[in-house]
């Protein structure tokens, strides 16, 4: 629905609703027989199976969550590690503040090491516009980015990106400590 940015013949924009623009990306570079009494010898998988439409860079998202969750869990760790004293049970003594903190960075250095794989699987997506009758596959896809952008390509919007990840891992990490502290776990 984001993507989509024609306008109507008076010039206001164009705003689907949710079903309208399932349905037009459903039917996306569907062939048409050229009479009623023929159909269509089209061997393509996404003509066969229209419903993978909705699932164009499922893949990179699935291999895009492994760097994320690990970095992730992996600046956490460390911060907690070397920034807070151990109390005398053993475990760091840690106050909801430094657990915000510690989130938020664990959240900026994730998205950056992963963004790649967001930028590639938003290009999958919206390859259907530009190549409707066809997959995008990750090579074609990070090649074009490389061949436009260079390696820059793979970081634009990550600015964006920061101002939903940065708060929502902060606040995570902090909840989730703090019903750590509730449950005496």
């Amino acid at each position: 629905m984001a993507f989509q940015t024609r306008l109507n013949g008076d010039s206001t924009p164009y705003r689907p609703s949710f079903l309208t623009a399932a349905r037009h990306l459903y039917h996306e570079g569907t062939i048409t027989p050229m009479a009623s009494s023929q159909a269509p010898t089209s061997k393509n998988l996404l003509d066969l199976y229209p419903i993978l439409k909705f699932y164009r860079g499922f893949t990179v998202t699935m291999m895009g969550m492994i760097p994320y969750a690990g970095v992730s869990f992996l600046t956490w760790g460390f911060l907690r590690s070397h920034f807070l004293a151990p109390s005398t049970t053993g475990r760091p003594k840690a106050t909801p503040l430094a657990d915000l903190a510690f989130g938020a960075l664990s959240g900026a250095i994730a998205q950056t090491a992963s963004y790649p794989f967001e930028v590639t699987r938003r290009r999958m997506q919206v390859g259907g516009i530009s190549r409707p009758d066809r997959w995008l596959r990750w090579g074609e896809t990070v090649n074009a980015i490389w061949q436009s952008s260079g390696w820059r390509g793979f970081y634009v919007g990550l600015s964006i990106g920061y101002l939903k990840i940065i708060p929502m891992t902060a606040v995570s990490y902090a909840v989730w400590q703090s019903g750590k502290r509730i449950l005496n776990v």
